[in-house]
C-alpha cells in the first residue's frame, strides 16, 4: 500500500511586518581585522607587495546558530521552544513565547541533551531532556510545568531507551521506547509504549512489539477509571532471507479502549520498500479514531527521493488506509526526501516533504494544508527544508527548517516569519551608505527582502518576493532592482522595482533568456542597464559557474523592455562568476568585473569597458578571486576565502581594494573564526572606496578604512 515512494500585470508587494526576536547571544570573541601593505600590478599581471606579510590585529568570530529540537504551541500565541546551545557542554534549554514568537524568555537550562518537546494547554508542557552521562544506566530526566512554566520540575527519570513523551491532557501521556537507542548492535530493534495517568509522575508498559512501535491516545479519553483510548502502530521491519532477499515489512494499526489492558488488530499494510530499524512514524486521532499516519524510513532514502516517505489516511478510524497523493507543482524525477505530518485542534492537517539539494532543482522544501477541500500545496520553502512542525490551527503554524531557524506563519502558510535566531541576511549584500544596506535572503526565507538602517545592529524583513531572490542593485537608498527566480513558472526569472528602500515593490516583467541562467541585472539611476544571459550554473547558488556562450542584454527603461546583445568576448575562457558592472560618464558608459577561468584552468578577475567590448583584459593573476565588486571607473574590491593549513576553525577572506582600474592594489587579510554550523561564507558589500559591511553569523561589522579595520555594530 505505501508507495515509492508579455508583462506581468503590476503588483505592488508590501512590507510582511516581519520583526524577529533579538534573543541571540552575541558572539563571546570580538576582534578587528587585519591590514597589509600595498602593492602594484607589474607589467606581468602580478601583485609586487611592498611589504613580506600581512599583520593580524585580531579575529572575527561568528555567532553560531543553536540547535533547536522541538516547539510547541498550545495556543496561537503561546508555547515553547526546545533546543541546544550553539557551542559549550551538553545543555538543554526550553524557552517560552507569549507574544507568538516575537519575545522569548528562558525558563529552565541544564546539563543534558533535548529530546522531546509536548504541551496541552499554555499551562501545561513537558520536556524529556537526556542526562548528560554516558553510563548505561543513564535515564531520561522528565520535566514539566503546570504554571505555563514559572517552575519547572523533574518528575520522573525514564528508561534510556525512551526518546519521545506526548500528553494528551494535562494527566494522560505516552512514551516510546526504543531498544537500539541502549544497544547499537541489535538486528532487531524492540519497541515498547509506556502510559502515564498522572500528569508523568508515574509510568506503565502497555504494549510491546518485536521492532519499534509508536501510539497515539485520545485527549478526551477518560482516565479517571482507566478507561483511555489509544491507538498504535506496530512494525515489522525487514530481515535478510536465505536466499539474501529482504523479508516484507509490514505495519500493524491497532487500538485500546481500556488504556491498554487489551488490544485489537485495526489494519495490516506492506510496504514495496524494506522497512529498517530506523524508520519513524507518527499517529494522528481525532473523536471519529484513528485518521492520519505518516511513515518514513531514512535508510530507504537515495539522492532522487526515498522508498518510505509516505502519508497515509483513513476514513474509518484505521481499519482501511489510503496513501494521500501531495501533488508536486515542481514535478520532476526528484521523490520526496523525508516527510512530517502535524494535526491541528481544528481537523486540519500540515504536512512538509523534501527534495534532495545535492540532486534536485530547487525548491527543497514543500509544504501542503489540509482543510474542507483536501489538500493544498502551499509557497514552498525554497533553499531549506522543513525538519519539525506543530499545527495550531488551519491559519497558524510553526515549523523548524533544516537550518535550526523556528518560523511562525498565521495566514495559512502563505507567508512564514523568523522568529528564532534573529533575523540576519545569508543572500547577496548590497550596503547603500555607511549606516543602510539592503540584503537578500534569511535562513529561513530565500525571497526575503531585510534592511538595515542602524549600521547593521539590527536586521528587519521589509518585504517578501516570491521565488529566490538572485540580485539586488540600488542606484541610490530609494530607487533599486531585483530579480527572482521560480523554476515552476513559465517566465522563471522576474524583474522587480522599489523606490521606497525595498518597502515595496512592483513586478516590472520577465527578464529575457528563457530558461538560461542571468547574472544581474545591473540599472542605472536614469535607466541604463545591462544583464549577462549563460548556459549551465545553478540558478540558486551564486557564482556556480557556466559554460559559452554568454550573451550581454541591455535595456534603456529601467528593465521595461531588453535588447538582445552580442556575446560577451570571453574567446577560450569560461565565465566562473560572479561578476559586477558599473556605469559612468554621459553618455554612459559601463565598466565590468567578471571572474573567468582561463584556457589554462587558471581563476583570474577579467575587465572589459565600452558599449561593445572587443575583449578582455586580466588583472594580477596572484589575486584570490572568488568575489568581486565594481563601485565606478576603476574602484573596487576582489576577495576570496583560504583555510589557514590545521586551522579547520578559521578562514581567512583576502580582501584587495583598487581605485586606479587596477593599478595599485592593497591587501587586506580578515581572520575568521567560524564554528562548525556556522555560515560557511561571509557576506561582503561596500558603498564606496572606504565604507563597508561584512555579516558572519548574527553580527554585522563595519570599516570605514577599505577593509583595514573592521568593527561590531
Amino acid at each position: 500500500m505505501l508507495r515509492r515512494s508579455r508583462y506581468v500585470p503590476a503588483l505592488a508587494i508590501a512590507a510582511c511586518g516581519l520583526i524577529a526576536a533579538a534573543v541571540s547571544a552575541p558572539p563571546s570573541f570580538l576582534a578587528s581585522a587585519s591590514t597589509s601593505t600595498a602593492g602594484t600590478v607589474s607589467t606581468a599581471g602580478t601583485v609586487s607587495t611592498a611589504g613580506s606579510t600581512v599583520s593580524t590585529a585580531g579575529t572575527i568570530a561568528a555567532g553560531q546558530p543553536p540547535t533547536l529540537t522541538a516547539v510547541a504551541f498550545p495556543a496561537p500565541d503561546a508555547g515553547w521552544l526546545l533546543g541546544q546551545p550553539a557551542s559549550g557542554p551538553a545543555r538543554a534549554e526550553i524557552w517560552h513565547s507569549g507574544t507568538a514568537g516575537q519575545t522569548w524568555q528562558l525558563q529552565w537550562q541544564g546539563a543534558g541533551t533535548a529530546l522531546s518537546l509536548t504541551a496541552t494547554d499554555p499551562a501545561h508542557a513537558w520536556a524529556l531532556v537526556g542526562c548528560a552521562g554516558s553510563k548505561p544506566a543513564c535515564g531520561r530526566e522528565l520535566l514539566a510545568t503546570t504554571d505555563g512554566g514559572l517552575r519547572w520540575r523533574v518528575i520522573a527519570t525514564l528508561p534510556r531507551a525512551v526518546n519521545q513523551v506526548q500528553f494528551f491532557s494535562g494527566q494522560l501521556g505516552l512514551a516510546t521506547s526504543d531498544s537500539c537507542l541502549t544497544d547499537r548492535s541489535l538486528a532487531r530493534c524492540p519497541g515498547q509504549i509506556l502510559l502515564s495517568r498522572d500528569g508523568g509522575a508515574r509510568w506503565t508498559p502497555v504494549l510491546s512489539g518485536a521492532g519499534p512501535v509508536f501510539a497515539t491516545a485520545s485527549a478526551s479519553s477518560d482516565t479517571s477509571s482507566g478507561g483511555a483510548t489509544l491507538w498504535a502502530a506496530k512494525t515489522v521491519p525487514s530481515v535478510s532471507e536465505p536466499d539474501g532477499r529482504p523479508s516484507a515489512s509490514t505495519v500493524t494499526f491497532v487500538t485500546s479502549t481500556n488504556g491498554g489492558r487489551s488490544w485489537q488488530t485495526l489494519d495490516k499494510v506492506t510496504s514495496p520498500g524494506p522497512l529498517t530499524p530506523a524508520v519513524q512514524l507518527s499517529l494522528a486521532a481525532d473523536p471519529s479514531g484513528l485518521t492520519w499516519a505518516s511513515v518514513f524510513d531514512p535508510l530507504s532514502c537515495a539522492m532522487h527521493g526515498c522508498d518510505v516517505a509516505d502519508l497515509l489516511h483513513s476514513g474509518d478510524g484505521g481499519q482501511s488506509w489510503a496513501v494521500v497523493t501531495l501533488k508536486d507543482s515542481n514535478a520532476d524525477d526528484c521523490s520526496p526526501d523525508g516527510i512530517v505530518f502535524s494535526a491541528a485542534a481544528d481537523d486540519s492537517g500540515w504536512a512538509a516533504t523534501g527534495r534532495n539539494g545535492a540532486a534536485c532543482a530547487a525548491p527543497f522544501g514543500l509544504m501542503y494544508r489540509y482543510g474542507p477541500a483536501g489538500w493544498q500545496q502551499l509557497p514552498p520553502f525554497q533553499l531549506t527544508q522543513v525538519s519539525s512542525l506543530d499545527a495550531v490551527s488551519q491559519n497558524v503554524a510553526y515549523a523548524i527548517t533544516g537550518t535550526d531557524v523556528l518560523v511562525r506563519t498565521a495566514d495559512g502558510g502563505q507567508h512564514w516569519a523568523q522568529l528564532r535566531p534573529a533575523v540576519v541576511p545569508v543572500g547577496q549584500l548590497d550596503a547603500l551608505s555607511a549606516d543602510t544596506a539592503l540584503a537578500a535572503q534569511d535562513a529561513g526565507d530565500a525571497g526575503a527582502i531585510l534592511r538595515s538602517s542602524d549600521g547593521g545592529r539590527s536586521w528587519a524583513v521589509v518585504a517578501d518576493l516570491p521565488g529566490v531572490v538572485t540580485q539586488l542593485d540600488f542606484a541610490n537608498p530609494s530607487d533599486g532592482v531585483a530579480a527572482s527566480y521560480q523554476a515552476s513558472q513559465t517566465a522563471p526569472w522576474q524583474l522587480w522595482q522599489t523606490l521606497d528602500g525595498g518597502i515595496t515593490w512592483a513586478a516590472t516583467g520577465p527578464l529575457p533568456g528563457g530558461g538560461a541562467d542571468i547574472y544581474g541585472p545591473w540599472i542605472a539611476a536614469n535607466g541604463q542597464g545591462l544583464l549577462l544571459t549563460v548556459t549551465g550554473g545553478n540558478p540558486v547558488e551564486a557564482g556556480s559557474g557556466s559554460i559559452a556562450p554568454v550573451r550581454v542584454w541591455t535595456t534603456a527603461d529601467g528593465g521595461s523592455t531588453w535588447s538582445r546583445g552580442g556575446l560577451f568576448p570571453l574567446g577560450r575562457d569560461t565565465l566562473d562568476g560572479p561578476a559586477s558592472f558599473s556605469y559612468w560618464g554621459s553618455p554612459a558608459r559601463w565598466s565590468s568585473w567578471l571572474v573567468v577561468v582561463t584556457a589554462s584552468y587558471q581563476q583570474r578577475v577579467a575587465a572589459a569597458a565600452g558599449r561593445a567590448p572587443k575583449s578582455l583584459s586580466l588583472l594580477a593573476s596572484s589575486l584570490d578571486a572568488g568575489q568581486v565588486q565594481l563601485l565606478g571607473r576603476g574602484t573596487g574590491f576582489v576577495w576570496g576565502l583560504e583555510s589557514p593549513a590545521g586551522r579547520p576553525d578559521q578562514t581567512i577572506v583576502s580582501l584587495y581594494r583598487t581605485t586606479d582600474n587596477g593599478r595599485q592594489w592593497r591587501h587586506s587579510d580578515i581572520r575568521l573564526a567560524i564554528a562548525a554550523g556556522s555560515p560557511a561564507s561571509p557576506l561582503l558589500g561596500f558603498s564606496d572606496a572606504n565604507h563597508g559591511w561584512l555579516v558572519l553569523g548574527s553580527t554585522t561589522w563595519r570599516t570605514s578604512d577599505g577593509g583595514r579595520a573592521w568593527t561590531p555594530s
